[in-house]
């Protein structure tokens, strides 16, 4: 693949992080793709499903694997190789043949906006999903800005990245939202393996949600799913031990409260659609721990009713889960055994958020009863 990219010598050192990058990719896509098969409640994985996996990924999908015959394999006999046999196509004869094949169905016309002004309206018969935003419609200053602030962001030493944030937390004319929200949805799935960047992405959310000259509507849905990828997935700078990315998970958790509510009361419809989303990643197993660990820094950060709504009613059976881990003291166990304690102590600080919140109910209930009855003693003596 090097060499055919125009890269004929390659290091040992760099094949070897190469291939742990496209490791990873491999098992994020074919989790994601069990995860379609379970949406359609299917028990068998489809290339349908992985070519959906890898269109959510932005990766173009495969092609030439989608039917619905099973593949016929051949093996050699002087070998352990097994191969799909290909039939030769005579096309002199399949073009001459007199037998003309039978058609799909009736002939019919459908009728489409002509872009006489260079823009088409969208529709169903156009095939158009959304709006794309393209750079090159900016005028150059635009476009000079928007380089400017991705590039700071994306930087490993960034001097104006303190500037840029105060600019996207204050400025009363960003003219550059949508370009920026597709560029942070598509950076954090880019840099995963990189904490500094993520972090600045994860700030560039912060400072356009603190900016009260916005209105984020109706991409407010993108910005969560770009901090919950942070939190709920099993990013690739997690490999190294040595990277903080749980400080990254907590960080990107405090953002979701603000998200959520930044469009005046909670809509219900976003609200629901996360707490479920964190519902079933803690009732997933097969998810690694620190997606567990974002799941309940998540909901401590949603508030009291989301825990007592969603962790307290699958902590009995997730303890039995969870337990087992925290007591196994074999050197094999070292690492999933650090991680456990990681999910250990976040469930910890969900029970301190929802105790606080408990007595200061039970006080706020009890002024108000104290309050009552002195006022009808006040009523009585009268």
């Amino acid at each position: 693949m090097a060499e055919s990219a125009g890269y004929p010598s390659i290091s040992g050192e760099i094949c070897t992080i190469l291939a742990q990058d496209i490791c990873y990719r491999l098992r994020e896509t074919a989790q994601a793709s069990t995860q379609f098969m379970k949406h359609a409640k299917r028990k068998k994985l489809l290339v349908e499903d992985f070519n959906k996996a890898l269109k959510w990924s932005d990766v173009e999908p495969i092609h030439g694997y989608g039917s619905h015959k099973n593949i016929q394999f051949k093996t050699l006999k002087e070998g352990n190789l097994y191969f799909v046999e290909e039939k030769e196509v005579d096309l002199t004869s399949t073009s001459l043949d007199l037998q003309v094949p039978a058609t799909a169905g009736k002939c019919s016309v459908k009728a489409s906006w002509l872009a006489l002004e260079g823009t088409s309206k969208g529709s169903s018969s156009t095939g158009t999903t959304g709006v794309k935003h393209c750079l090159s419609d900016l005028s150059d200053e635009l476009q000079k800005y928007y380089q400017e602030v991705t590039k700071v962001i994306l930087e490993k030493e960034a001097e104006g990245i303190k500037m840029v944030l105060n600019d996207l937390a204050s400025n009363s004319k960003v003219p550059l939202l949508p370009y920026l929200v597709s560029f942070i949805e598509s950076g954090v799935k880019t840099v995963s393996h990189d904490l500094n960047q993520l972090t600045r992405l994860l700030q560039a959310v912060d400072a356009l949600q603190r900016n009260n000259y916005l209105y984020l509507g109706s991409y407010v849905n993108k910005l969560i799913g770009s901090v919950t990828y942070c939190i709920l997935e099993p990013l690739a700078v997690s490999i190294n031990p040595l990277n903080d990315h749980w400080s990254l998970r907590v960080f990107a958790s405090r953002l979701l409260h603000p998200l959520v509510n930044c469009c005046g009361p909670q809509p219900q419809g976003m609200y629901n659609q996360l707490l479920q989303t964190l519902k079933d990643i803690l009732a997933d197993s097969a998810r690694p721990l620190c997606s567990h660990y974002g799941a309940v820094v998540s909901l401590s950060a949603l508030g009291p009713q989301a825990i007592e709504d969603i962790l307290v009613p699958v902590l009995p059976t997730y303890w039995q889960f969870l337990q087992p881990i925290l007591e196994d003291n074999s050197l094999s166990s070292t690492h999933i055994r650090e991680d456990g304690q990681k999910v250990y102590g976040a469930i910890q600080n969900a029970a301190e958020v929802l105790l606080k919140a408990s007595i200061l109910l039970f006080n706020e209930r009890k002024t108000i009863s104290k309050v009552n009855r002195e006022f009808i003693t006040v009523i009585s003596v009268q």
